[in-house]
């Protein structure tokens, strides 16, 4: 493994101007990982800093070369990824220098920035996309952990699980796989009849190596570079990567349902139905990566979360962006650090969002909604209604058996606050809306 000299002196090297090599992200990853992003040296850290400001400044020397010449064809094919937002080695560099920078947060923690995209238009190819992040995510997780039992294990490789816990993570990552793996890949990859019959039996390693050596480089540069545990035990990894596919899982959730505020309002309730119902489908398949997580073993947790302060799954945009497309969170839930912790999503309810339930219940009062269509829409929200209750109650449990009653990372209540939010309901009737808190 790299020491911090050898990587500096790398770093070095590629930073000479004229200098063709891609940058050395897995000498600068597998250092990170063998130390802990806490714990990277500050003349690393400072070297850092200076690389993304040069590169930065390359950028904006791009932005401004296609300013001056906006029909030329290769300004335009150099500079295409700086039309749509900082180069990857900036948005790495960021997530490198979180701590560094006094920004750290959830989102810089999982490295969302370097994993979400927006998602498709199209609700089928929405879904797909998501399907292919969470394989690649839970497929890389899988690899990870067979390899920890080999004379070669990856870092962050403290405190290795033993075989029967790594056996028992593959086939629990696999369940969440598996209806994923049928939809988005080849037939005959995964057998959809043993499937159906008994679930989570696909053969983890094989899988796994089918659906990487599938992964284009970007796909692969991607993945290895969002995993920037902050300490060196084993068990962190696990954890980011179930992170990230929850995240990658509400990314879409939320996409769904803002289709299906807009086929509402194109009186196409049906299709509303049908949007609220794959949400429920996809929720319920993703139940189990909380018995993943649950694999987890306190004593690391405690650990590692020790450098974690700042961070709290409380700042997810994307679950409060799915949360609040179901209905209007009310006024208490809005001012109570749920929200404040998601400015942007607060904004966007507070400037008046739409919902599903809001321009449903308009549908009605228009007189716009016939019984059948109501019908199909209620029978969707329950589903929902009833997958999220079942989601949230098990992690509460979960948050129970890790940290007990102590604070969350994120400088939150933790525990009593899953406790507080328990009766929270995404389409609540209007009599209780009002009375919601947390």
């Amino acid at each position: 493994m790299a020491v911090a000299a050898d990587v500096l002196d790398e770093l070095r090297a590629w930073a000479v101007p004229g200098r063709s090599a891609d940058f050395p992200y897995a000498l600068v990853l597998g250092h990170l990982r063998s130390v802990g992003k806490h714990f990277l040296d500050a003349e690393l850290l400072r070297l850092l800093d200076e690389i993304r400001r040069s590169v930065a400044e390359r950028e904006r020397e791009r932005e401004r070369e296609r300013e001056r010449e906006p029909e030329s064809e290769s300004e335009s094919v150099s500079g295409a990824e700086g039309r749509d937002g900082p180069s990857f080695l900036r948005r790495f560099l960021d997530v490198v220098l979180d701590k560094h920078d006094d920004r750290y947060d959830y989102p810089s923690y999982t490295a969302l920035s370097l994993l979400t995209r927006p998602a498709p238009a199209d609700r089928h190819e929405a879904l797909r996309s998501r399907d292919e992040v969470l394989l690649l995510l839970l497929a890389d997780l899988v690899r990870f952990e067979e390899r920890a039992s080999t004379d070669t294990p990856d870092a962050p490789h403290d405190m290795p699980p033993s075989p029967e816990l790594i056996a028992k993570r593959a086939r629990l990552a696999v369940r969440v796989m598996e209806p994923a793996a049928l939809r988005a890949l080849p037939s005959g990859v995964v057998d959809a009849a043993a499937v159906a019959a008994v679930p989570g039996r696909t053969p983890g390693g094989p899988l796994a190596a089918e659906i990487l050596r599938t992964a284009a480089p970007e796909q692969a540069l991607a993945l290895s570079a969002s995993v920037q545990p902050v300490y060196v035990l084993h068990d962190e990894y696990l954890f980011l990567r179930t992170l990230q596919s929850f995240e990658t899982t509400f990314t879409f959730m939320s996409s769904a349902l803002a289709t299906a505020v807009r086929r509402l309002d194109d009186d196409r309730p049906q299709e509303s139905a049908e949007l609220v119902g794959t949400v429920a489908d996809v929720l319920k398949e993703s139940l189990p990566l909380f018995s993943l997580l649950a694999t987890m073993r306190p004593e690391a947790f405690q650990t590692f979360r020790t450098f974690t302060e700042g961070a709290s799954a409380i700042q997810s945009a994307g679950y409060k962006t799915f949360e609040s497309l179901c209905s209007t969170p009310s006024l208490a839930r809005l001012a109570s650090s749920a929200y404040t912790s998601v400015p942007l999503v607060r904004e966007r309810v507070v400037n008046g969002q739409a919902t599903v339930q809001g321009t449903w219940h308009a549908l009605i009062a228009a007189h716009r909604l016939d019984p059948a269509d109501d019908a199909a829409l209620r029978a969707a929200a329950d589903r929902l209604e009833s997958v999220h209750q079942r989601w949230k109650q098990t992690h509460y449990r979960l948050a129970v058996r890790m940290i007990g009653e102590r604070s969350g990372t994120g400088y939150t209540q933790g525990v009593p606050y899953l406790a507080a939010v328990l009766d929270n309901r995404l389409f609540p009737a209007p009599d209780r809306h009002s009375a919601l808190v947390g």
